[in-house]
């Protein structure tokens, strides 16, 4: 990843990726007659701003145009713009109004950004009436690949709680790609296996037409087909000395080398990440604290820019 500083004298590149301001407070609204582009610079330069201003959102009825200023260097707790420059007229932007949105944290900024494809600048206001903008989104996609049920997906969930707070990460935006573990029983037998067998109890584990077991409770041993991972298959062995008929459902198996960022998760991997070329795993019981580090490698080998002014 890497991140562009910029100081308030250098002018934001229009066509840079993933603009964001770093703090709410650098964006000013101002209601105005007109968002013509020449209208705008005219009006905004030479005007008495307050002194952290570096943004103007301007609003015409509906419509919105992003506005850049210069301002003069003072001590002082207003001072006057020298210079203006529209970096999105009305015809590219979007407006987002949702108070769910917390308009400090990129990814949130990202996902609000989704609903407006191709849109040159997303202007959000979000939770606390705060008002901020992406501009020219690009976020890194994570394919995030887990197993249901149980449901919701434990990994999607905790990625979005990482990704809600991560002020001081670039905007990412998950892509679940979840694989039903009843679905896959059901495509590897014309007829279901009278016996199932799966690691635990958990919320949706119902299979029609089957007797279904727990591993985790050890049952008497059945001629059963084991719906599970390569370690459930080991405890399987240590239980009863035998190796079942077997559907894996190890999310690890559908890792590609296609050059996605990818995360996933695995029960043989006890603590921390391993990242790979194929994608950054976690633990099956994975820590907050280990999503956000799989995250980080993930933001680490990306090649996204984030312009956060």
């Amino acid at each position: 990843m890497r991140t562009e500083e910029r100081a308030a004298t250098r002018p934001t590149d229009p066509a840079a990726p993933n603009v964001i301001p770093s703090r709410y407070r650098q964006v000013a609204v101002a209601a105005v007659p007109s968002l013509d582009p020449d209208w705008l610079v005219e009006h905004f330069t030479d005007r008495e701003v307050y002194f952290r201003t570096r943004f103007v959102v301007a609003r015409y009825d509906d419509r919105v145009a992003l506005v850049e200023v210069d301002r003069k260097a003072t001590d002082d707790l207003f001072t006057l713009t020298v210079a203006a420059r529209v970096l999105a007229g009305p015809d590219d932007c979007a407006v987002v109004v949702d108070e769910s949105v917390d308009t400090g944290v990129p990814s949130q900024l990202a996902a609000a950004a989704e609903a407006f494809p191709g849109v040159k600048c997303v202007v959000v206001e979000g939770s606390y009436s705060h008002v901020s903008f992406i501009l020219n989104p690009a976020p890194i996609r994570v394919r995030l690949i887990d197993v249901v049920p149980p449901g919701p997906a434990k990994l999607l969930d905790q990625v979005r709680r990482v990704l809600a707070t991560a002020e001081d990460l670039p905007p990412v935006v998950v892509v679940p790609d979840l694989f039903d573990s009843r679905r896959l029983l059901a495509e590897a037998y014309d007829v279901p296996p009278r016996d199932v067998l799966i690691p635990c109890r958990g919320s949706g584990m119902d299979f029609p037409g089957s007797t279904v077991s727990f591993l985790d409770e050890r049952p008497p041993v059945r001629d059963w087909t084991l719906l599970g991972c390569e370690r459930s298959n080991q405890i399987h062995h240590w239980f009863y000395g035998s190796t079942p008929e077997r559907v894996d459902i190890c999310p690890r198996q559908w890792l590609t080398s296609d050059g996605q960022s990818t995360l996933t998760r695995c029960c043989l991997l006890q603590e921390g990440i391993e990242s790979e070329r194929t994608g950054t795993v976690v633990p099956w019981g994975a820590s907050l604290a280990e999503v956000r580090a799989a995250l980080e490698t993930i933001v680490d080998r990306s090649e996204v820019v984030w312009t956060h002014i």
